[in-house]
């Protein structure tokens, strides 16, 4: 009895373990790829939100102070924004956004709209 327990076993072990070890190998693969996709995300977020604190307070502000700001100087202002977010961006960062949403300077220009309109 004990030898067929124990054959029972070993046949349930050599079947389980290679099934068990392919869905962890999996999961850990799956979870390291949403972790880089979340940094990759915040990244993105967080360059924006500098950029365009930047370009108010380095460009925007001085032009508003002295009444000049203007439709082309919005237009200048947001061209400054996108330059410096494109060359602040990791490669990694650039690359998933392009892969997720299909062209980054879109991708750009749509979020620093949007973080202009918050930051008002």
């Amino acid at each position: 009895m004990h030898d067929l327990f124990t054959s029972l076993l070993q046949a349930i072990i050599t079947v389980a373990v290679p099934i068990v070890s392919a869905f962890a190998i999996r999961f850990l693969a799956e979870s390291t790829a949403g972790a880089k996709e979340s940094r990759y995300a915040s990244e993105a977020m967080d360059v924006i939100t500098t950029c365009v604190a930047f370009v108010s307070q380095d460009y925007v502000d001085a032009l508003k102070k002295d009444g000049k700001f203007n439709r082309d100087e919005q237009k200048e202002a947001l061209r400054r924004a996108l330059i410096m977010a494109e060359q602040m961006l990791t490669a990694g960062a650039a690359r998933f956004i392009e892969s997720a949403y299909g062209d980054l300077m879109a991708f750009l220009k749509t979020r620093i709209e949007a973080e202009v309109h918050l930051q008002k």
